[in-house]
């Protein structure tokens, strides 16, 4: 598969299947994080393993949002269609790692940081992808009270908290903007 068909291929997925993943598949997901570009080969990023304590108060966490957030009756029908699935304990999701952007110390560094770390994460789901797993990009992590419960130290930030196992539902693409209508030039 060439790689811009791999890149639309990838879904988020919500609902997954108890199967674990096996060691190697995650390996090499880490190793495809190590890959992803950075300000000087800084590869600023952190995993952490989410065990089923952690997992069990960010659940907590998820929930009391989704059931804010499901309250409204103005809520659009997929996004209701998504909280309600990753309420049910993540999806399913056999697999959670939260990736971490270490703190800069200087000005451009507490810039990249976290952007090198979004593109580390970017690796890990297109990994999965390619090895029949799916994964799914939540903020949930990122939230405050989180801070504690993933251990995050002093000035690094929480940039996803991935759920990752093989996929019991894989939806249809969205509707794509042609990139035509984000371009623009500059004399």
């Amino acid at each position: 598969m060439e790689m811009l068909e791999h890149i639309k291929a990838r879904r988020t997925i919500r609902k997954f299947k108890p199967e674990p993943v096996p060691q190697e598949v995650l390996d090499e997901i880490y190793e495809a994080a190590m890959w992803a570009p950075s300000h000087a080969n800084a590869q600023p990023w952190d995993f952490v393993v989410v065990g089923p304590e952690a997992r069990t108060k960010l659940l907590g966490m998820l929930q009391a949002k989704a059931a804010e957030l499901l309250a409204d009756p103005n809520l659009p029908a997929p996004k209701r269609k998504n909280l309600e699935l990753l309420r049910e304990d993540f999806g399913g999701a056999p697999y959670m790692v939260a990736v971490l952007s270490r703190p800069g110390v200087e000005p451009l560094e507490k810039l990249e940081n976290p952007l090198s770390t979004a593109a580390a994460v970017q690796n890990m789901c297109l990994a999965a992808w390619a090895r029949g797993l799916g994964s799914v990009w939540l903020s949930v992590g990122a939230a405050p009270p989180s801070r504690p419960i993933l251990k995050v130290p002093e000035g690094a930030s929480v940039v996803a908290l991935l759920a990752l196992g093989y996929p019991d539902q894989s939806p249809p693409a969205p509707p794509r903007e042609d990139y035509k209508t984000h371009l623009r030039q500059v004399p």
